[in-house]
């Protein structure tokens, strides 16, 4: 009997450290939650498939080149460009309920994350929940997330100058 219940606490133990939290991914959800994505501090909000949001997450302080990739998803159209299409319930591995995880976002141009990465932000972070305890929201707060995507012409006067630098160096 007393094996049975040491076996019994040593995998109630183990299947905690395989815990899976949860958290709602969505930038409006008035008055708490309302971070629009801008071109740039001004600008109009992202839209459609033209951007991508990945999501990436992990136990609370692990360095960003070693979280996970959780989920992906684009912008909403029209009047409400800018906010995402929301996701009821991001899965981050490892961090078992009422534990805390950082969430980064980033931004890529187009749809998917295979082209350029305009923008990142965080971390946030969060206390993720199991079942049956409510999925607690990202905390984005209410400030714009503005992303900062450089014009052609600045693009083209950078490609310029450092042409410029090159040419003078190699005179020399």
């Amino acid at each position: 009997m007393k094996k049975l219940i040491i076996a019994a606490a040593a995998l109630i133990v183990s299947l905690s450290a395989y815990g899976q939290g949860q958290f709602v991914f969505n930038n409006r959800i008035p008055p708490d939650i309302n971070a629009k994505f801008t071109l740039g501090p001004n600008g109009p909000g992202l839209s459609g498939t033209d951007y991508t949001v990945q999501i990436l997450g992990g136990k609370a302080g692990t360095p960003i080149a070693q979280l996970t990739p959780l989920a992906t998803t684009d912008f909403r159209t029209g009047a409400a460009a800018g906010f995402v299409n929301p996701l009821s319930s991001v899965v981050v591995p490892g961090v078992p309920n009422g534990g805390s995880a950082d969430v980064f976002l980033r931004i890529f141009q187009g749809a998917g994350t295979s082209g350029a990465q305009v923008g990142q932000f965080g971390p946030f972070t969060v206390t993720v929940a199991e079942a049956p305890t409510p999925t607690p929201n990202l905390p984005l707060g209410t400030s714009a997330l503005a992303v900062v995507v450089p014009e052609p012409a600045t693009l083209a006067l950078g490609a310029l100058g450092l042409g410029a630098l090159l040419m003078i160096r190699r005179r020399k």
